[in-house]
């Protein structure tokens, strides 16, 4: 099969965007302003940019990992822990990588949460599966605001933002190494029963509006903003909505514009609809 151009390859990036996107709209009922399309489009261009050295090496992807017969540390509930991540042979060494759309400052922040995750998928790899394994990376999808702000002033016809655009592109680590300590691996398993066994206790009350403003350990912002603008149903969270309305400005005005985006968009699907 003949090899791509680069033109073909962008070309085929927009045909698959447009594709996924139709897909999404029509199966879940939801829409996105093309404003908010053009950034993603923008994402997912600069994504493919800054990595694609490593997606050529990657030799296995979406390798689905399964921890099963697991047993909650209290209640001795059942359960089995799933993941997928990308598997990266470089000559005698074995790399396993997991995307994450969080921005990777908040992940340098504190990665403990990560590390829990990839460890253990790195231990059913390892010595479930009796994978060869030498190191764990996460790679952080979003693209930081000095990049996207210079990739909008260039697509605004400011020619002079190209230098800085590509001064940004290079300025970009996506990839953030965490290796791998087998010894951290029997906690994290017991924190993820521990978890399980709230869920299923269905003991779901949100954090205080105290414990929010908490700056969280390793972490230069508070509890509110590091954990919760990660949580798809905190605008539905009293304490979160307390949370900002008792913030500063910006984010009382963010929390104010996604309320109205997000009635327009409900406006926008009833007339797609009607």
């Amino acid at each position: 099969m003949a090899k791509l151009t680069e033109k073909e390859i962008a070309s085929k990036i927009d045909e698959y965007f447009e594709d996924n996107y139709q897909f999404l709209k029509q199966s879940g009922g939801h829409t996105i302003d093309r404003g908010m399309l053009k950034k993603a489009l923008n994402q997912v261009r600069c994504y493919y940019k800054k990595n694609r050295e490593l997606m050529d090496r990657i030799t296995d992807s979406e390798i689905k990992l399964t921890l099963p017969q697991q047993i909650t540390p209290q209640e001795k509930i059942p359960y089995s822990i799933e993941g997928v991540v990308d598997i990266v042979e470089e000559g005698e060494k074995v790399l396993l990588y997991d995307l994450k759309t969080h921005d990777p400052e908040r992940i340098r922040e504190n990665l403990t949460p990560y590390r829990a995750q990839l460890f253990v998928y790195a231990h059913i790899w390892k010595n479930l599966q009796k994978h060869r394994l030498d190191d764990t990376a996460i790679i952080a999808t979003p693209i930081p605001k000095a990049l996207d702000e210079a990739l909008e002033k260039m697509e605004n016809g400011d020619a002079s933002y190209r230098r800085n655009f590509e001064k940004e592109m290079e300025k970009w680590e996506p990839i953030i190494p965490l290796g791998y300590d087998e010894n951290e691996v029997a906690d994290m398993i017991e924190q993820f029963g521990a978890v399980v066994e709230k869920i299923e206790n269905r003991k779901f009350n949100p954090p205080t509006v105290s414990r929010l403003k908490e700056k969280q350990p390793g972490a230069t912002s508070a509890f509110g903003t590091h954990v919760c603008r990660n949580c798809d149903v905190r605008f539905s969270c009293a304490s979160y909505r307390q949370y900002v309305m008792e913030s500063s400005g910006a984010k009382r005005n963010a929390m104010m514009k996604y309320m109205q985006a997000a009635q327009d968009t409900n406006e926008t699907f009833i007339e797609d609809n009607l």
